[in-house]
Parts: structure tokens; C-alpha cells; sequence
């Protein structure tokens, strides 16, 4: 099953903190720590790959420390993971370094194919902001608003499009 690793889940708990901070403020790791209990030494690098992420921008000096690069609905779920993870899949047959005895005869391959790629395309449309207030978007019934040209994969299933499976 899916698993994000620890590193993930920290950054996951850092964005969600500094999504719920003022816009314009920034958090000293020493203080970022303290409210979510995440080691600090562990906490700074975290912090640094979701810099090189573009996920957070950084202010030195004195009264200095991290805050959102942009607002939360701008940051994809899958920008705060992948820094910190080799490769998403439900399965281990769809990682790329995967070596399987049985992928000449397997008849799950290419089914798990398609709900890994299912999978992924739902993590890319998911948005911090359900992390700040996952009850508007239980509210919503799990749906985001969408653009008008949305061609997700979840999309062209419910409008029955056999050609997405393919």
C-alpha cells in the first residue's frame, strides 16, 4: 500500500503549520519544532528540500526562519512528497527499479499500471489547503474546484471514456 516516508510526513506537518501561520510571517525552526514535536536537526532539512522545492522560502537573520512560498491552495500535495520520496506507487512493480520474476506472465501489471497512474493524478490534485481545513473539503464532498478544463483521469472515468484505461 501506499506509504509516505517519515521525512514526507514531517514535511507534510511543517507546511501544515506555516499554512495556519500569518502569510507573511516566518517560524524559526527552533520554534517550528516545539509546536510539532518534529526534531529540529531532522526539521532543518526537511526544510531545506522543501526550499529547493520551491515550497518555502527561507529569511536569514536575526528574527529570521521559514514561511509558505506561496498561499496553500497553490501547493500540490505532490510537491511537498516527492523531495523526500525515490518513487510513489501503490505497488512495487510500478517502481522503475522494481525487478519482478513474474512481470512476463503477470495479468496484474497493467491493471495496477492504470490505478497507479489513478492514484497519482488524484495526490496531484489534492492541495495543502485540505491540510488547513480538511472539513470544507469533506464539506465539498471530497471536490475541489476544478478548472473548466480539467482532463484528470478520475474525470474522463466518471464521464465513461474507455480510451483513458487504455
Amino acid at each position: 500500500m501506499f506509504k509516505v516516508s517519515r521525512k514526507s510526513e514531517y514535511a507534510l506537518i511543517a507546511v501544515q503549520h506555516l499554512a495556519r501561520a500569518q502569510p507573511d510571517r516566518v517560524v524559526s525552526v527552533a520554534d517550528l519544532a516545539g509546536q510539532t514535536q518534529v526534531p529540529s536537526d531532522v526539521l532543518a532539512k526537511v526544510l531545506q528540500g522543501l526550499k529547493r522545492a520551491g515550497v518555502v522560502r527561507a529569511v536569514k537573520g536575526a528574527g529570521g526562519g521559514y514561511g509558505l512560498a506561496r498561499a496553500p491552495s497553490d501547493i500540490r500535495f505532490l510537491d511537498v512528497v516527492q523531495p523526500f520520496e525515490d518513487t510513489l506507487a501503490v505497488v512495487s512493480c510500478q517502481m522503475p527499479s522494481h525487478d519482478c520474476e513474474r512481470s512476463e506472465t503477470c495479468s496484474l501489471r497493467d491493471p495496477m499500471a492504470v490505478l497507479n497512474a489513478f492514484v497519482l493524478r488524484q495526490f496531484d490534485g489534492l492541495t495543502m489547503d485540505l491540510f488547513v481545513a480538511p472539513h470544507h473539503w469533506l464539506i465539498s464532498g471530497g471536490r475541489s474546484a476544478a478548472p473548466a478544463n480539467d482532463t484528470s483521469l478520475a474525470r474522463r472515468l466518471r464521464q465513461g471514456e474507455a480510451a483513458a484505461l487504455r
